[in-house]
């Protein structure tokens, strides 16, 4: 499995940008040009910046008074909901759901399921794969390697074909795709212990999948213990009297971290080797900036898996991101949406919270800038509803009320001014 530290996938809460705090004070405008005194200039000022605060206690009376929690609201429109992305997107898919929903696979083998998970949609497609494997065991079975004394040597003939024979693509850490492994050799820790499981399987082992932080591998099932392999390394039978060694080829092939994380391994189950396929296509994606596809893959991943905290984690990391980058192009009320939906998924990360003040922060910032403060008001008055607790929702509302009053304040002289030049033009 895709390490996320490696990746850089799970990226930390702190990822908020930093706040640009206003600045705005209420100017004292000394200047007589208009025939209105300053007595009255300020006192109508006065009267505005009331106003304006009263519409303010209004709207935060009202939100109080609701008591809203994310998802209280009625008002939004969902850019992005994470309990639809989560359902299949094609029959094989939705099949493969039903069948795991008692944790455990019985029309599918691990071998279908990862290769539903890695994108295969049709039958045919699905046949196709599978009969490409076939022909693996095939010729294995027709091999003189197949003809061995043990269990033991059985594993080792099986683990050294696969090498030799099918993953001639090279090492990548992408490589997650059954796909890309059986059609050019390429593969991963995710897609090699797949494949040999099946192998190994066919010609009478029995193997189960063992996963580490970041990392997966292969275990044999044998009578006198069980036998652990580093699938993604070739030569890894050679080196198993040789600890030194093994810790070498670990470090290499999957990230000197794992040597020490040894003792976390724990044994997985198909339905969870399936969900770490879907959360390494969600690794991949994220890298790439692709924020919806990698939120849909994740959001699979946990359906499959809900005990899977990485996946888990990796989807709030997704959606918290793809919300900075859409707030980034200015698309607020899209990226306060992803948000919205990121805390109802998980109210307590710290980021959502955080993300949802600072962007609802530029938003507003660029609609006073263009003038519209009465939207802005209105785009807080949301905000206060779905996340009371926020007093600094509550203090932007201030300031941008003290705008407001200004902005009408300003207009008003501007309009005194111009009524002035007339009459003395008269």
């Amino acid at each position: 499995m895709v390490s996320a530290t490696r990746r850089n996938c799970l990226l930390p809460p702190c990822c908020v940008r930093t706040w640009v705090e206003w600045d705005y004070p209420f100017p004292v405008d000394m200047r007589q040009t208009s025939k209105i005194g300053i007595g009255q200039r300020l006192g109508f000022r006065l009267f505005l910046l009331g106003l304006a605060w009263i519409v303010m206690a209004t709207t935060m009376r009202a939100a109080s008074s609701d008591g809203a929690a994310p998802g209280a609201t009625s008002a939004r429109q969902v850019f992005f909901d994470v309990k639809k992305a989560a359902e299949p997107s094609f029959e094989l898919e939705t099949r493969l759901f039903a069948d795991a929903l008692d944790a455990r696979l019985d029309e599918f083998s691990l071998f279908d399921a990862a290769l539903v998970a890695s994108g295969v949609s049709d039958a045919e497609s699905l046949d196709r794969y599978k009969k490409k494997a076939a022909s693996l065991v095939e010729e294995f079975r027709c091999s003189a390697k197949h003809a061995s004394n043990s269990p033991r040597e059985l594993a080792q003939a099986v683990f050294e074909f696969m090498h030799d024979r099918a993953l001639r693509g090279g090492y990548r850490i992408a490589s997650t795709d059954l796909r890309a492994t059986l059609d050019e050799g390429r593969f991963n820790c995710v897609s090699a212990t797949i494949l040999f499981n099946y192998l190994a399987g066919e010609v009478g082992l029995e193997c189960r999948g063992i996963a580490l932080p970041g990392h997966v591998m292969s275990r044999v099932m044998l009578a006198d213990g069980k036998l652990d392999l580093e699938t993604t390394c070739p030569n890894w039978f050679h080196v198993l009297a040789d600890p030194q060694k093994q810790a070498e080829m670990r470090a290499k092939s999957a990230g000197a971290a794992l040597v020490a994380d040894r003792a976390k391994a724990q044994e997985v189950s198909p339905v969870q080797m399936a969900a770490m396929v879907y959360y390494n296509r969600g690794v991949d994606l994220l890298g790439v900036k692709k924020f919806a596809e990698a939120a849909v893959v994740n959001a699979k991943a946990v359906r499959l898996d809900a005990q899977n905290a990485t996946a888990r984690g990796n989807l709030l990391a997704t959606l918290n991101n793809w919300s900075i980058e859409l707030g980034g192009r200015d698309r607020f009320r899209e990226a306060i949406d992803v948000l919205y939906q990121g805390l109802l998924l998980e109210p307590k990360y710290e980021a959502f919270a955080q993300n949802y003040v600072h962007v609802h922060r530029q938003w507003v910032e660029s609609l006073c800038r263009s003038g519209r403060h009465a939207e802005a008001m209105e785009v807080l008055s949301q905000a206060v509803a779905e996340m009371p607790d926020q007093q600094y929702l509550r203090q932007v509302q201030g300031e941008v009320s003290q705008r407001m009053a200004r902005s009408i304040s300003n207009r008003q002289d501007g309009n005194v001014a111009i009524s002035s030049s007339a009459a003395s033009s008269d």
